[in-house]
């Protein structure tokens, strides 16, 4: 019944998202804020507030961990790479330098969906199959101009994700770790949605502090996997 419950929920997401009308990236997006320039560099704010991605991710990768490797190392890699293709495009924000902010991140996504699904609730290694996924969504909005296929790859997982922390034993990631990331991003998202808002009453824009709260959101997912403790040189 668990496992039906989850088949569905993500059938009913992907029909939905079938029948939807083509959704267009709104160049309206592009127009962030806050775009003071400082040492040279346009956007400071933006570009620069993506340096906590590159923390974290190396700070995962020099981690050892004892559950799914593979899967771990490509969720740190990824969130280490979210740090330059998000940096490479709030320099020049367009629909051509957006696809290597979104790339990244739905390697960063589904590495960590990967690594939940093959914990609780299947011997089939997903990995492989989900990122191969995340990335086609967000090449198909650039041949296209259709966002469907990439707001199903982002969001599903958000949704499925405490469905599974809740139906499923735990078992070595820390399901409270998860939950408090899963209410970082969503606080990022808010941010993002509020950035001029935000802006003309904070010194930073929504935008900039969406980077740094998804940054921490990034780092509790991280720590919610286990690592093992080295042996020391005698």
């Amino acid at each position: 019944m668990r496992h039906g419950a989850l088949g569905v929920i993500a059938a009913a997401a992907v029909v939905a998202t079938f029948f939807h009308a083509p959704i267009l990236q709104d160049q309206a997006y592009h127009a962030f804020a806050d775009a003071r320039s400082w040492l040279g560099l346009p956007n400071f704010f933006d570009v620069m507030s993506n340096v906590l991605f590159l923390v974290v991710g190396l700070y995962g990768l020099r981690r050892t961990v004892s559950t799914n490797r593979p899967a771990y190392t490509t969720l740190c890699v990824g969130v280490l790479l979210v740090s330059l293709g998000s940096a490479y495009y709030h320099r020049s924000p367009s629909d051509a330098t957006l696809l290597w902010d979104r790339l990244p991140m739905t390697v960063a996504f589904m590495g960590l969906f990967a690594m939940l699904l093959e914990e609780r609730v299947t011997t089939f290694k997903t990995l492989p199959v989900l990122v191969a996924l995340g990335i086609a969504s967000a090449l198909y909005w650039r041949e296209t101009g259709d966002l469907r296929a990439y707001i199903l790859v982002q969001f599903l997982p958000l949704v499925l994700m405490p469905l599974i922390l809740f139906l499923f034993p735990r078992k070595f990631l820390d399901g409270r770790l998860l939950m408090v990331a899963v209410a970082f991003y969503v606080l990022a998202k808010v941010l993002e949605t509020y950035d001029r808002q935000v802006f003309s009453s904070f010194v930073l824009s929504g935008h900039t502090l969406k980077h740094l709260s998804a940054g921490v959101a990034s780092f509790f997912v991280i720590a919610a996997v286990p690592a093992t403790r080295s042996v020391g040189r005698r």
